[in-house]
């Protein structure tokens, strides 16, 4: 039996939304500073230089009231758009309707999952300059920004400001998960490791004859 595909919907137009798309994907914990990204997001948005929506997806029912809530006192509640949590097959068509990926984690040194879902599609990440995010990518792959809404706010005009660094990032990134970590680089590693394991052994297999090397 063929299952059936998870709808996609098309955010721009179910949402009726008309500006760059800036995306966040993930559950809404606090160490993943959905607080810092609502605040940030309307210090940029109250720069008045351009305007933008903010689209939230993941999350349950609890989390996303609380900051449906927290984007209503900021005066937010126009701007920024919380859909729910959606099939993870369906994560890279959702991302790819976005301009800008966001990933303002607070905390952590594990790298957030979502971080190269972001970079293999090709799109401009936006991250906070912690190790959480800098183990992974530096400043010619995503652009890094101090974990502060004032930072967030830079981060997010410059990026909208200028396409030619979107599509210098975004391509630097969609590079950077092909050459690094995707399947085929893995297996080139694996094999690069293996080789250097056989040649270590024969090495100390010939010391142990007595044989110089």
């Amino acid at each position: 039996m063929v299952e059936a595909k998870s709808k996609v919907e098309e955010i721009r137009s179910t949402f009726n939304i008309n500006n760059p798309i800036i995306m966040y994907v993930g559950n809404l914990e606090f160490y993943q500073g959905i607080d810092l990204l609502l605040e940030g997001f309307t210090a940029f948005v109250k720069q008045g230089q351009i305007k933008a929506s903010l689209v939230i997806i993941g999350g349950n029912q609890q989390s996303i009231i609380q900051y449906s809530e927290k984007a209503s006192q900021l005066g937010m509640r126009d701007s920024v758009y919380f859909i729910g949590a959606r099939p993870f097959e369906t994560l890279s068509s959702y991302l790819s309707q976005a301009d800008i990926l966001v990933s303002p984690r607070l905390k952590g040194v594990n790298t957030p999952m979502k971080l190269f879902s972001y970079l293999k599609s090709g799109k401009p990440t936006l991250v906070t300059n912690l190790i959480t995010h800098t183990q992974v990518v530096d400043s010619n792959t995503a652009y890094l920004v101090e974990p502060t809404p004032e930072g967030i706010a830079q981060g997010l005009n410059t990026l909208l400001t200028n396409q030619e660094l979107r599509e210098k990032l975004g391509d630097a990134g969609k590079e950077l998960i092909e050459t690094c970590y995707s399947h085929d680089a893995f297996v080139e590693k694996f094999d690069q490791a293996l080789s250097w394991l056989e040649s270590e052994l024969r090495k100390h297999h010939k010391q142990a004859r007595g044989l110089a090397i």
